[in-house]
Parts: C-alpha cells; sequence; structure tokens
C-alpha cells in the first residue's frame, strides 16, 4: 500500500483528471496486481501485453502498443515465441510473491519500480512515460539485467 500513498502525493500536485507518470505507473500494477497473487493459472487475468489493443491503449503508448502487437502476429504465425516470453511488467514468467515500489526519478518522465521476488531477488525497472492526449503512457521499459523492452521488440525473432 505504500507506494499507492505516494502515488497519490505527487498526483495530487497535478489537476485530478490528468495524473502524473508515477500515477500511472501505480495505476499499472494497481490494475494487474492479480498476475503476482493468484497462482492458479486457469484463475488468473490475462497480464497487461496479451490483452486487446483498446485495454493496452489505457497504460501503453501507440508505439509499444504497435510493437506488442507485431510480436504477437509474430508468435501467432511461427506457432511460438517471438520476442516476447516474459510478462514486462514483472520482468518474470513467473511473478507470483513478487512485490514492487514505485517511485519518481529525477526525470520526471521516469518512473523507477523495483521488484522484490520471493528468493529475494530484487530487480529495477524504468518506466520511460509520454505525455499523450490521453493522459501519461508507458513508452518503454528499461531494465537493470538486460535491454530495454522496446529493443527487444524491435529484433527480428
Amino acid at each position: 500500500m505504500g507506494f499507492i500513498a505516494g502515488a497519490s502525493t505527487i498526483a495530487g500536485a497535478q489537476p485530478s483528471d490528468t495524473p502524473g507518470p508515477v500515477a500511472a505507473v501505480a495505476k499499472v500494477y494497481q490494475d494487474f496486481a492479480a498476475d503476482a497473487v493468484i497462482d492458479t493459472a486457469d484463475l488468473a487475468p490475462p497480464e497487461l501485453f496479451s490483452r486487446s489493443k483498446v485495454v493496452m491503449a489505457k497504460y501503453l503508448d501507440d508505439s509499444l502498443i504497435a510493437l506488442v502487437l507485431a510480436d504477437r502476429a509474430c508468435s501467432e504465425k511461427s506457432g511460438g515465441v517471438c520476442n516476447l516470453d516474459f510478462a514486462p511488467i514483472w520482468d518474470a514468467q513467473d511473478m507470483v510473491g513478487t512485490t514492487v515500489k514505485i517511485s519518481a526519478t529525477k526525470n520526471p518522465a521516469h518512473v523507477l519500480a523495483e521488484l522484490a521476488y520471493p528468493d529475494k531477488t530484487v530487480r529495477k525497472l524504468t518506466y520511460v512515460m509520454t505525455k499523450t492526449p490521453a493522459g501519461w503512457r508507458v513508452h518503454d521499459i528499461e531494465y537493470d539485467s538486460h535491454e530495454s523492452l522496446t529493443a527487444m521488440l524491435k529484433k527480428k525473432p
């Protein structure tokens, strides 16, 4: 709950209809927290990047959505994995038990998410946010352990 309070403090400095980038990242985790809680595959909801274009548009910018949809089309065509074989917001295939701490950085368009996994591993994800007419959206996710999401998605499988 701590990250929610921090997000609303930062968002409170802006008009209520346009939450800031930290609040936008917090919303991603609020809406998809079940990924880390439900340990029954049949009951778990689909993760963000496997949702419809309309749902993804609530969180991601158009350029990232286009890359995700192209990767999805590649997977459907090949019948296998192309570039995306993990849940990007969790930097994992198995996110059950993972917790997240969200904080602002010196660059207001970059938001830090520190993921703590059950095995005590901690990874840092930096959300690169962009302001769109609909509000702040994720443009890219930079990982501390490998290349960024857009770099991965732009590769030829």
